[in-house]
């Protein structure tokens, strides 16, 4: 951790007072103060990444240049790393300036995105700007893949199987339109006075029932009812249709 102030230290190599508060304040600043005393061997990827980074601001710097901090890191690590710089950019008023591969949590997190197109043009500006102007749609616009500029999130281009009404509240009903989607359903919205009307347009209507103590789904089709305890089941069955 001391390599950081290298640079500022006296022939012999030697630190001074004010350098080790330096790198207290460091180590503190990331969250670290219990990986202090452990050989960089024994911790994780996140946490040798924490440490990296507490070098880096041991040295002072006025900008920091980073390339793919979260690289090899699982989602929860890659999340903990990014909010982690934004936090030291608010704290310390130091520019922190990074590569990256997460588009989404470079949407959420950055302040400004430098984003160069396949046509080599760069487009700089804040990542809501660079959605709403359609730089973002056109650089990562593919064959299998498109960008959903209402969403903020990226899909794979599936094939229809049909239409799905839906009908219920509540955070089941979220990951359910998820699941539906991710598999190649168009999903509709309606009240639930309105169920007969709907599922004579859409043959199919599934209707989330939510409680404290449970969570089941009923499909109904050409007014046959069916019950299903998972997204897993409700799926399946929707396959067979």
């Amino acid at each position: 951790m001391t390599l950081g102030r290298y640079p500022y230290t006296d022939w012999w190599g030697n630190l001074t007072p004010q350098d080790e508060a330096i790198v207290h304040w460091a180590i503190k600043s990331v969250g670290a103060v219990h990986l202090a005393q452990r050989h960089v061997s024994e911790l994780s990827d996140g946490e040798r990444q924490k440490i990296m980074i507490a070098r880096a601001l041991a040295q002072s710097p006025i900008v920091m240049l980073l390339d793919e901090p979260t690289a090899f890191l699982d989602l929860p690590r890659r999340v903990e790393i990014m909010q982690l710089l934004r936090q030291l950019a608010r704290e310390t008023n130091q520019a922190i300036l990074l590569s990256t591969h997460d588009l989404d949590l470079a949407l959420r997190l950055a302040d400004k995105v430098w984003l160069l197109s396949t046509n080599g043009i760069l487009h700089v500006g804040a990542p809501e700007d660079l959605v709403l102007s359609g730089s973002f749609a056109d650089t990562f616009e593919s064959e299998r893949v498109e960008f959903d500029i209402a969403s903020g999130e990226f899909h794979l281009h599936i094939s229809h199987k049909g239409e799905i009404n839906l009908i219920g509240e509540g955070m089941a009903i979220i990951w359910t339109i998820r699941a539906l989607k991710r598999v190649g359903f168009l999903v509709t919205r309606s009240a639930k006075s309105s169920l007969v009307e709907d599922v004579t347009q859409t043959q199919i209507s599934v209707e989330v029932i939510s409680n404290s103590e449970q969570v089941l789904w009923r499909s109904t089709n050409n007014n046959t009812v069916y019950t299903h305890y998972s997204l897993y089941a409700l799926i399946k069955f929707l396959d067979c249709l």
